[in-house]
């Protein structure tokens, strides 16, 4: 009877023993999931922009904290509801809460913003319990342009009718994270590879180009070019995707078109062919210096033998007189 009244106790008391580790392991189970947050959240710069901060307790909440830091110990204190307050050295700089109490408003995003947030709750138990979200802070690209239609609204190109490629660029600016360009022509996707780059501009953002060339072996007068923008995680989708249209026309054959086109492609053969041209005609001014001085030379020459022909088929007497009276036919080769 003893042993049986003790094997009775132990039972007891294992049971009461794994009852009181469910309600604990229970409660602690609840206490995780009691405060909620999106794990990353993206936020466009220069907008305003919501971070939450959910729970459910029974009694009143006496505190919410939003901290920044990338873990709790390190976090600082932004702004903070307390009893009816709000208060935090941030609160009415930038920073507020939402009618909620809990929701954390960015006024004004910047790169300064990006990073792990923590939203603290503490209940009358006192009960305390946090939790965090990763903020990426985003930029937009501008809107996609094509080489040949810097002002970014559709345009006509005119090609010799002979070609069969003509390259197009298309580049994004300015986006975080970098955007992904699709080409299209006539609505069907060309295959490439785009190539990013930082914006020199602002070395946090990219740029992003895609080169390729475009089949215009088809018998068709025109093609449309699309180039599109995708991948950006705030922006909707009808705005994911701007597009640039280029229409290529094909044109008859022109050689002067075909020279001024190599000219461009080669600068350094239209140097040439300037320096060319340029000492071709010094060459031409030359020879014509040199015709115009022989001419004047042997009109001159002409016109000594005129002179002296006349000057002896005068009469003897009459060109005496003439020699005396005029100093014209004084010269050496004349009979004075």
């Amino acid at each position: 009877m003893p042993r049986l009244y003790l094997n009775m106790m132990d039972k007891m008391i294992l049971n009461l023993g794994v009852l009181l580790m469910i309600v604990v392991l229970g409660k602690n189970i609840a206490s995780a999931s009691r405060v909620t947050t999106d794990p990353v959240v993206f936020v466009q710069r220069n907008t305003e922009a919501e971070l939450k901060c959910g729970f459910k307790y029974k009694k009143a909440v006496s505190s919410v904290t939003w901290k920044k830091g990338e873990t709790y110990d390190d976090a600082v204190e932004v702004i903070k509801y307390f009893m009816g307050w709000k208060t935090g050295p941030k609160f009415n700089k930038g920073y507020d809460l939402a009618d909620d109490n809990s929701t954390l408003i960015i006024k004004n995003v910047g790169d300064e913003d990006a990073g792990t947030w923590w939203c603290t709750v503490v209940v009358t138990d006192p009960w305390t319990d946090r939790s965090s979200t990763n903020v990426t802070v985003t930029v937009p690209p501008i809107p996609p342009t094509i080489t040949q239609c810097p002002n970014g609204d559709p345009c006509e190109i005119k090609v010799d009718k002979d070609e069969t490629n003509y390259t197009v660029t298309c580049t994004a600016s300015g986006s975080r994270p970098a955007v992904t360009l699709i080409l299209y022509q006539d609505n069907k996707k060309l295959d490439a590879d785009p190539q990013q780059r930082q914006n020199p501009d602002d070395p946090s953002t990219y740029d992003t180009i895609l080169e390729i060339p475009v089949n215009l072996e088809s018998d068709k007068d025109e093609f449309v070019i699309t180039c599109e923008a995708v991948g950006h995680h705030t922006l909707p989708a009808s705005d994911q995707r701007a597009q640039q249209v280029l229409k290529i026309q094909r044109s008859q054959n022109d050689p002067t078109m075909s020279k001024r086109k190599d000219d461009e492609e080669n600068p350094e053969i239209g140097s040439v062919k300037i320096g060319i041209y340029a000492g071709v005609g010094a060459v031409v001014a030359i020879a014509l210096i040199i015709s115009i001085i022989i001419a004047a030379f042997v009109v001159s020459s002409r016109m000594q033998d005129s002179e002296k022909h006349d000057y002896e088929n005068l009469p003897k007497g009459f060109r005496n007189g003439l020699c005396a009276k005029s100093p014209v036919y004084q010269s050496p080769v004349s009979a004075c």
